[in-house]
């Protein structure tokens, strides 16, 4: 067995995103507000990769504590830019909920200009997110539950000073502006091995 310290999946003072990381918080849309867990399931900011299961109590009496699946889009990696051009997200959707978070603003002028690149660095305070979800868990077949969407997708900003999430929910049928804020859950323990 050969313990692994990467930065990647060993939790630091400072980064809070590795697999195993919980965070634990809110999600309300101005009236109403319900309690949300974030579980990460597999992190490389390497490649970069990270999936998780989102977990929302409350929401719908179908499923009183809904799970689903989901991954991210790291900004500033990959290919991935500040423009969605997915989901029914037009550059008009990605101005106002980008603008929420004041980590934005140095780059709300330009994020849609052609020759403005985005680059996220290891040093980087602010990490910008995509998160999607896929499927609910564990049931992977349910694609339509009453009261309840997860057809659209979450612009994201995670503070590391922090150690908290702040999101906004999109889409088209949806209630504008579900605005998400978790907090990281600190861990008595950790442990992680490979196996060599």
């Amino acid at each position: 067995l050969i313990m692994s310290q990467s930065w990647s999946t060993w939790p630091t003072p400072c980064h809070d995103l590795y697999s195993g990381s919980r965070f634990s918080g809110t999600q309300s849309n101005g009236m109403r507000s319900y309690i949300v867990t974030v579980s990460l399931k597999y992190v490389d900011m390497g490649v970069p990769e990270l999936c998780g299961h989102f977990t929302i109590c409350g929401l719908t009496s179908e499923l009183p504590k809904l799970t689903t699946f989901f991954d991210a889009q790291v900004i500033g990696t990959g290919g991935h830019s500040f423009i969605t051009n997915q989901w029914d997200a037009s550059i008009d959707t990605d101005r106002t909920h980008w603008n929420f978070f004041a980590a934005f603003r140095p780059y709300r002028s330009r994020f849609d200009c052609r020759d403005f690149t985005y680059r996220l660095t290891p040093t980087d305070r602010y990490v910008f997110m995509r998160w999607k979800e896929r499927f609910v868990v564990p049931n992977y077949k349910l694609s339509r539950i009453n009261g309840a969407s997860y057809e659209g997708f979450y612009y994201v900003c995670y503070d590391r000073d922090e150690g908290s999430i702040t999101g906004y929910y999109f889409h088209k049928d949806s209630d504008h502006y579900q605005c998400l804020k978790l907090t990281h859950t600190r861990q008595t323990s950790f442990s992680h091995f490979e196996l060599a």
